[in-house]
Parts: C-alpha cells; structure tokens; sequence
C-alpha cells in the first residue's frame, strides 16, 4: 500500500508525521512503551536491602588462628606460674622446719590453752604436756568454784548482817522506812557495797535519804572520792554511837562504893589491945586485922 492511499487521523497524525521526518526514535512512547517495565534479573541485591541487611563478617582463618595461639601461651604462662609459686611455698616451708628443728625457740603458749603435737618433738612430751595441762585445768576449775562458793557465802553473811543492823536501826529511828522508801538515792556499786559492810550502813542511808543533796554530790564524784565521803560519815556515825553508850552507861552505874579508912597505925595491929573499939571493928572490917 502507498503512502496515498494511508487515511490521515486525529488519532495517527502524531506518528505519520514522525515517520515522515525520521523521528520515530524520539516519539512520544507508545502504550506498550508506557507500560512498566518488567524487573530486571540480577545476582546483586539492591542499595536498599543491602543497607537494611549487612552483610556477614566472613571469619579470618589466620586471625582466629593467632588468637588461639596467645590464649594457649597465657594458660600455659599462667599454670607455670602457678607450679612455680606452689614449689616456691613448699621450699619455704621445708627450710622452716628444718631451721625449728636446728634451732628449737621456746613457744610462748597460753596457759588457758590445750597443748597441740605440733608444738613438741615427740609424742611422749605431747602426752606428758597434755597430762599437766588436764591437771592443772581441774586444779584450777576447782579453785573457781571454791572461790564462787566463798564469795556467796560472804555475801550471804553481809545480808544477814545487813538485815539485823536494819532492824536495830529501826528501833531508834521509827521513821526509817518512810524516809528511805520515799527517797531516790542512786549510788555506785562501789559505795553500795561499802554501806553494805559498815556498821552503821542503815544510818548512813538514812542520812543519804534525808538529805538528797549529799548523794548527788556522791555521784558527781570519782569512785574513791565517793567512798572517802562514806567512810567520812562511818566515822561520824560510830563516834555519835559511842559517845551516846558512854552515857547510858554512865547514868545506869550505881554509886562507886567508898573505901573504909582506918585510923590506927602499924603499931596499933600489933598492939590491938590499945585501940578502942570503934578502932578495932573499922580496923578488922578495911581488913588490917583479922
């Protein structure tokens, strides 16, 4: 067919035109043109996937073989070091023995403590240093208990003691209860235990009582300032109480009796006949006669 007989549209104008000046190539594409293109098909992946997916590390046969190598050579430095020290330790110790044994010092032990093997050179000396030690602990548990039970006795006396000297207290002072029940009088043990033992303990309470001002300065002061202040008030206290006796004693004493006096002399016992009777009976009762 001619290009005469082609029929000229709207539709194919653009083309027959472009076929008649050779710019086919440089058309506007055609609908097969324009459709998408179909992917291509290649080994390499994509920039994106790529970023979103690294690629693995591919091992180094020669690095991790060097690596091996130097943590092989740091167990084995560090088992050598360690057989070297052990050897080092059991050295030290053989030359100690031998230097106790060379030269034997005197261990200091502790009396309270059992006595070990490793502190003597043979077992007979183990066993007899064991024997004196079991001894003496005995000896020694005995003696603690002797003393546990002299003290309790000693105390036990003190309180007995201490109730009666109470009781006679009370006698004189009838107001002792209500005065020592009422006060708050703290005091050491030191000072406790001295009023325990002092004849006059329940007076000198009973002076602590009614005047609390002393027994604050008592615990202001040293432990035995404390009791120099206590034996102070003893020695007042017995003083009071001796003076006080001498007196009952005194006004309770019946008359001195007043000696008979004769009025003859020497010669007159050897003469009775000269005296008179009056002489003669104050004579024979001052007894010169008989």
């Amino acid at each position: 067919m001619s290009e005469a007989s082609t029929v000229v549209t709207s539709e194919n104008a653009a083309e027959f035109y472009a076929n008649k000046l050779g710019l086919a190539d440089v058309s506007e594409p055609t609908e097969a043109a324009i459709a998408e293109p179909e992917p291509e098909l290649t080994s390499e992946p994509k920039e994106a996937e790529t970023a979103e997916q690294p690629k693995e590390k591919q091992p180094n046969p020669k690095l991790e073989k060097r690596f091996s190598e130097l943590t092989k050579q740091r167990e084995q430095a560090r088992q050598e070091a360690e057989r070297e020290r052990t050897a080092r330790q059991e050295l030290e110790s053989r030359i100690r023995e031998m230097e106790a044994r060379l030269n034997p010092q005197p261990q200091v032990v502790d009396e309270d403590d059992e006595p070990r093997p490793d502190q003597f050179r043979d077992a007979y000396e183990y066993a007899k240093a064991l024997a004196e030690f079991s001894a003496e602990k005995a000896l020694k548990e005995r003696d603690r208990q002797e003393a546990t039970k002299r003290e309790q006795e000693t105390k036990q006396k003190v309180l007995e003691t201490w109730k009666k000297r109470v009781e006679e207290t009370k006698a004189e002072l009838t107001d002792f209860d209500d005065m020592v029940g009422s006060a708050d009088v703290v005091i050491s043990d030191q000072v406790r235990d001295a009023i325990l033992e002092s004849d006059v303990g329940p007076k000198i309470v009973y002076h602590l009582a009614e005047n609390p001002e002393v027994a604050e300065k008592l615990k202001t002061m040293s432990v035995s300032a404390a009791l120099r202040e206590i034996g102070k008030l003893e020695a007042r206290f017995e003083r009071k109480e001796t003076q006080e006796t001498q007196r009952a004693n005194k006004s309770s004493a019946p008359a001195p009796i007043s000696p008979l006096r004769g009025t003859g002399t020497v010669s007159d016992l050897v003469e009775p006949d000269k005296m008179s009777y009056a002489q003669w009976k104050a004579a024979r009762k001052s007894g010169k006669i008989r």
